[in-house]
């Protein structure tokens, strides 16, 4: 959203459609609102951003006719759309679809704009989508057109005259075979589909090209793909028999693979773009079985074999090809090519870096100076060269150079969170690390009226950023993980935000020499060199876009040097060498600040911040000693905050396991879960803030091509487990749960949706959040002090709202007429007022001065609900007239003096009077003040 429409946070409401609170609500009837709507709606989110790092876009639009106006589709952070070169952003489709692989524009008709759901990148952390979407409003309203079970969409072309006939690129399943991929057709705009080139249920299309000057002439890149179960970097499987190149001169009827000068290894993926100007003229970057799959791929400008693949041009649409250069970035995540609609001399290849030729492929240099790296899109003003509109990792960039440097527009907060921890300042910060854009800490509110701007928020960490924790007596130490076990500790007074020495704070990773050497030392602020990262897989990107993505994903085990200290372990050998997940968990015991847990193939144990540790655990997973594998590694880590030392460890190849007295013995309880084949993955355990015996776990079957969501509880240490899936959504698997340490009825799930609540302890779930978009939700946190619900998206940067009211509806409150909640103490300070910013940057709004009174109605009440606020004497200050409605409802006070409305009052404790239906309820409300 723009700058503005954030402040306006309350832009829209969910139906919520699920079961009600058993034995206390009606089944629900579509007809009507239901008792749900009435108890949730009012729990609306506020975005906070960050917008500083941008996030992974995945396609762009311009229309042509009016280059001021451009759609950009996020991975997983929705379609925006602006007409004003940038100044501002509208998100089109926040409550349409989570995952978006492709979007077009008709060329001879801008109000027609077609959407592919599903990004076709196959990365380890890929979303699906859910089909295609049109719309004939330029955006204003869409239609879903079918295709559901295509997953991941690379391409949608719109024939140049004619907006009823559309290509669709699927790739189809990334984790399973399924008919529905290849490429369709349609010539009604949607109504039916034909399957013109369907190759085998493993073979889909990345990439299609439309002749401009004969539309019956297409092109089409085939890929075969296919991710494990784990979440190493490159996919398991990239080649197969039947990908390749291929050309219809038909419309798709039939169809001839091109050979004649192309490689005779077997494909992987590739991109096409055809020369506007001249359409015999065609480019191609191709991958094969031979092409080295390195984070950078094959190097340009050092001319190898033909069937290494590379780049490739042809003269006469397709016929025969030409071998230019052995150029071919990381190809399963890029694999895009670009033509100059106004010269075929200028070429342009995306991948980590920005490859640019100025004669026509035969030699590339490196362009792209400000931003960041990691490129998927790109668009060319037909009519000005110089002009580029870029999309990658980091978010959008312009050029007015040909692409030699960037202009970064940070008016979208879209940034995919892995996991966030939070601080007890006040107004307390959220840390949290992000997809290839390291990790980030900033304020949830401002003392400025402006907002939250790019400028409060601070960078701690570089690489993949995933799990970040604060101490929770000491706001300034902070740990920050990046990819595969590189863990870090910061003192913010001293280190943080970048420069010459990284990130600054020291090395911690358990076995590491550094964290052995630095033991006893305070974190000066030196950026020590990380001896442990010898295999370079977080090189460090700093905020100018340089390349800290390094080794990061090649699939290949990171062994963790110096594995054979760091550890003095409890009876556990280091047998098999330490093995660290894409996201390593991290724990700070919930008993003892200083007592960190950390998981790899062992749990690792810290009595000192990290100084040192401790191996608790024998190997926790299902490898074999000595297995060298990308998977196989501890992904959850949770302790009793009933009774220290009871530990639970979740693992990505399915196990569950429990210890009683701290890590001295385990007892494996993965055959516990009735009805969850074993492979899978265990995204979360939480233990119950009320019973030591009681915890939940989530499991995640989509990388092993099951989709439905798992969620499990015991009260008995894990000796027997019962669902509680209920009516969740059966298609969408869980990455987290969290109970409310106030009231163990209430839970609330994220998954690739968005966020659910139980109010019976997971007998019955409702969606939650009005204003929250679809997007997955990879973390949830409740702030202890403030009671906030803290919610990481994985697309759309982090949300928060107050969740205070429901920790207080049990059986009771609701079996009454009417209740009023206990209210949050309340700042008499107004921010400060600043210069309006001239700006183009996302803004996120601070939360609402003054005090919220939530109450609930069991029934509708005629007329307003009166809440007199008296002072200490039982001098009435103000009466405020808040809705009648049955469920729960608020009202605003402003905390003014009454004399002239603009006065803070007094700090003190204020009585409140509410009157509703004949009914008469007190409370009160505490101010306070910053003197």
């Amino acid at each position: 959203m723009s700058r503005h429409a954030a402040r306006n946070w309350s832009l829209f409401g969910f139906t919520l459609v699920a079961l009600f609170l058993v034995g206390f609500f009606q089944p629900y009837r579509a007809q009507e609102k239901s008792a749900a709507d009435r108890l949730l709606e009012v729990f609306t989110v506020r975005p906070i951003g960050p917008a500083n790092m941008g996030g992974r876009i995945v396609d762009l639009a311009v229309v042509e006719s009016d280059p001021d106006t451009i759609y950009v589709a996020a991975a997983t952070g929705g379609l925006w759309k602006t007409t004003d070169k940038g100044a501002t952003w509208t998100p089109l489709m926040d409550r349409i679809t989570n995952s978006l692989g492709a979007v077009a524009v008709a060329p001879s008709d801008p109000n027609v704009v077609w959407v592919g759901g599903g990004e076709a990148n196959p990365r380890n952390s890929v979303t699906w989508g859910n089909g295609v979407y049109k719309s004939i409003d330029a955006g204003k309203s869409w239609q879903h057109m079918g295709l559901k079970e295509t997953q991941h969409i690379g391409r949608v072309v719109i024939h140049p005259k004619n907006p009823q006939i559309v290509y669709v690129a699927a790739l189809g399943g990334t984790w399973g075979p399924n008919k529905e991929r290849g490429l369709f057709k349609t010539t009604d705009g949607g109504k039916t589909w034909r399957h013109v080139l369907a190759l085998d249920p493993d073979t889909g299309c990345i990439d299609v090209a439309i002749d401009p000057g004969d539309p019956d002439i297409l092109y089409a890149a085939a890929y075969a793909v296919r991710r494990d179960g784990f979440s190493g970097g490159n996919p398991a499987r990239q080649f197969g028999p039947k990908a390749g190149l291929y050309k219809s001169a038909d419309g798709g009827q039939s169809w001839e693979r091109m050979t004649e000068g192309l490689p005779k290894e077997e494909f992987g993926r590739c991109g096409l773009a055809i020369y506007q100007k001249n359409p015999n003229v065609l480019y191609a970057v191709v991958q094969t079985a031979k092409t080295p799959a390195t984070v950078q791929g094959q190097p340009a400008n050092k001319q190898g074999p033909v069937d290494a693949g590379g780049i490739f041009r042809s003269d006469d649409k397709g016929k025969t090809w030409t071998h230019l250069n052995s150029l071919c970035p990381r190809p399963f995540y890029y694999g895009q090519i670009r033509i100059d609609p106004s010269d075929d001399q200028n070429i342009y290849v995306l991948g980590v870096a920005f490859h640019i030729s100025r004669d026509g492929g035969k030699t590339f240099s490196s362009g792209g100076k400000g931003a960041h790296p990691d490129h998927h899109a790109l668009w060319i003003n037909p009519k000005d060269s110089n002009h580029l509109v870029l999309g990658n990792d980091g978010g959008l960039y312009f050029s007015n150079n040909k692409g030699v440097a960037w202009t970064a527009i940070r008016g979208m907060a879209i940034g995919q969170f892995y996991a966030i921890g939070l601080d007890m300042r006040k107004p307390y910060r959220v840390y949290g690390g992000l997809q290839d854009n390291g990790s980030w800490g900033g304020p949830t509110a401002t003392d400025r009226a402006e907002g939250i701007t790019l400028a409060d928020w601070l960078r701690v960490g570089g690489g993949d950023g995933f799990y970040c924790q604060v101490d929770p007596t000491d706001p300034y130490t902070v740990y920050s993980e990046s990819q595969y076990g590189n863990l870090r500790r910061l003192n913010l007074k001293q280190t943080a935000g970048g420069g010459k020495g990284g990130f600054g704070g020291k090395s911690i990773r358990p076995g590491a020499k550094a964290a052995k050497a630095d033991a006893g030392k305070d974190d000066k602020g030196k950026d020590d060199k990380a001896k442990d990262d010898k295999a370079k897989d977080d090189k460090g990107k700093d905020d100018k876009g340089k390349d800290d993505k390094g080794k990061d994903e090649k699939g290949k085990e990171e062994k963790g040097k110096g594995q054979k200290g760091g550890g003095k372990g409890k009876g556990f050998a280091d047998t098999s060498g330490y093995r660290f997940n894409w996201s390593s968990p991290l724990l700070i015991s919930p008993h003892q600040p200083q007592t960190l847990y950390y998981g790899g193939n062992f749990l690792f144990k810290s009595t000192t911040r990290g100084d040192q540790w401790d191996i608790v655990s024998p190997d926790l997973t299902r490898a074999k000693p000595k297995q060298k594998s990308s998977g196989n590694t501890i992904t959850t880590i949770a302790e009793s905050p009933k009774k220290q030392g009871i530990l639970y460890v979740g693992t990505d190849d399915g196990n569950v396991q429990m210890s009683r007295d701290d890590g001295k013995s385990w007892i494996d309880l993965s055959k516990k879960f009735p009805g969850v084949p074993k492979d899978r993955w265990i995204t979360r355990v939480e233990c119950s803030h009320f019973a030591e015996g009681t915890a939940y776990v989530t499991i995640d079957r989509h990388r092993n091509d099951d989709r439905k969501p798992y969620l499990f509880k015991t009260t008995d240490y894990g000796a027997t487990w019962r669902s509680l899936t209920g009516n969740l959504p059966g298609d969408s698997p869980l990455h987290v749960i969290r109970e409310s340490s106030r009231n163990p009825n209430l839970l609330f799930v994220g998954n690739e949706n968005g966020v659910y609540v139980s109010l019976d302890g997971g007998r019955a779930w409702q969606r939650f959040g009005t204003g929250l978009p679809i997007v997955p939700i990879h973390d949830l946190v409740i702030h202890p002090r403030d009671r906030d619900l803290v919610i990481a998206t994985h697309g759309r940067s982090i949300y928060v709202t107050d969740i205070g009211p429901l920790e207080e509806l049990t059986e009771k409150v609701l079996a009454k007429g009417a209740h009023v909640f206990s209210v949050r103490p309340a700042l008499a300070s107004v921010p400060k007022a600043v210069e309006p910013s001239k700006s183009k940057d996302f803004i996120a709004p601070n939360p609402p001065v003054g005090a919220a009174i939530y109450y609930y109605l069991k029934d509708s009440t005629p007329g307003a609900v009166a809440v007199t606020i008296a002072d200490n004497t039982g001098k009435k200050l103000v009466t405020l007239e808040g809705p009648g409605r049955a469920g729960i409802n608020r009202v605003m006070w402003n905390l003014r003096s009454p004399m002239n409305g603009k006065e803070w009052i007094a700090r003190g404790d204020y009585a409140m009077q509410m009157q509703a239906g004949g009914q008469s309820l007190s409370g009160t409300v505490r101010v306070e003040t910053t003197e």
